[in-house]
């Protein structure tokens, strides 16, 4: 089977495996499999490839932003943005009550006024858009834009995140060694449309039925069996702290935009950068805690194959992490991928991602 994976969904979401789907797809080849759950779906990059592959394909990510990424782009096989939709999500209407959270909320800390007013807007329309259509054409309708939303505001965003009150990278007139100031002051309306027709393209069918979750990866319901469990989990470093790959701290402004009317009781408002309070704890970014939630998950999946996403060095260590698998799995099979930096951050060194496959059969 041929792919063309320049075809696949572009992306600015830290951690994605999007340059590495063809390593990927030639060690998912090799294995027999109809179902496929991607526990930690985040860009839905590979749950995409599962979907061109012709899999059956369930999406998970505990973050409601990611959700509606796998919403848009793996549930759906048939609804698409049409340009009256987009129509109606830029201009402003006179029978919808605009008010200004993220203007007054948020001013001087990820946009400009302008901008945020931009956003303020768009928001109430896409909560909006729920009732011009029957509930089940509306949930992919608001998940598509929302998709195109997201894709936006991280591309005006300097490093793509939301970790620091940074709007001033972008403002000040000074020498840059880094980033791009064209992208930055690009407008959201014109990413926006960009962004949408982009996604209307890359919504097929592949014949199959496919599901999306939002759970934390402990609350995945067990009882449906999967042939495959791919598992992505978030990357510990050494000598970092489990904040370093905390994607809420990340993406709190986007996990905040899905539900407008919660957002100003979630803020941590003695926060320089506005970031969520997270009633639950994160057992996947805590060093202490990680190597016991890798177990419970291998537990939970032990009838499936397991396939991890895995770079070294990081905690557990890669040998820890097969000592843990082999409690369940008869076979652990360790595949090394190449060295690669991050782009966004040279500083962290270089990483060795490696598959760890998990198999019963000899």
């Amino acid at each position: 089977m041929q792919i063309d994976f320049k075809q696949f969904p572009t992306t600015r979401y830290q951690g994605s495996k999007r340059k590495l789907l063809p390593w990927l797809y030639k060690h998912f080849s090799s294995l027999q499999f109809s179902t496929a759950l991607d526990v930690f779906g985040g860009t839905a990059s590979v749950s995409y490839l599962f979907k061109t592959m012709g899999k059956t394909v369930t999406y998970n990510d505990y973050l409601r932003c990611n959700y509606y990424i796998g919403k848009a782009l793996i549930e759906n096989d048939n609804v698409f943005l049409t340009t009256k939709d987009v129509e109606f999500l830029l201009r402003k209407h006179k029978t919808i009550k605009y008010i200004p959270f993220v203007e007054d909320t948020f001013k001087g800390i990820y946009y400009t006024d302008k901008e945020n007013a931009w956003i303020d807007r768009f928001l109430c329309n896409w909560e909006n858009i729920s009732n011009i259509y029957p509930e089940n054409i509306s949930e992919y309708k608001k998940a598509m834009a929302f998709y195109a939303f997201c894709q936006s505001a991280l591309k005006k965003r300097p490093f793509n995140l939301f970790h620091r009150a940074n709007l001033y990278l972008r403002l000040n007139e000074v020498k840059r060694k880094f980033g791009n100031k064209t992208s930055w002051e690009g407008s959201f309306e014109t990413y926006f449309k960009s962004f949408a027709t982009e996604l209307n393209g890359l919504i097929f069918s592949n014949k199959k039925k496919h599901y999306t979750l939002n759970n934390r990866a402990s609350e995945i319901n067990t009882i449906k069996a999967y042939d495959l469990v791919y598992i992505d989990p978030p990357y510990i470093r050494k000598e970092a702290s489990g904040s370093d790959v905390d994607y809420l701290k990340f993406y709190h402004f986007l996990e905040g935009a899905c539900d407008k009317q919660k957002w100003k009781t979630r803020i941590n408002y003695s926060s320089k950068n506005l970031s969520l309070n997270d009633s639950k704890s994160n057992e996947w970014t805590s060093p202490k805690f990680n190597k016991i939630a890798f177990e419970d998950l291998f537990k939970a999946f032990k009838k499936s194959t397991i396939v991890i996403s895995y770079k070294e060095p990081g905690i557990p260590s890669k040998s820890k992490m097969i000592k843990i698998l082999k409690k369940f799995k008869r076979r652990v099979i360790s595949i090394p991928g190449k060295e690669y930096s991050y782009a966004l951050n040279k500083n962290n060194g270089f990483h060795k991602e490696y598959l760890l496959i998990g198999l019963d059969n000899n």
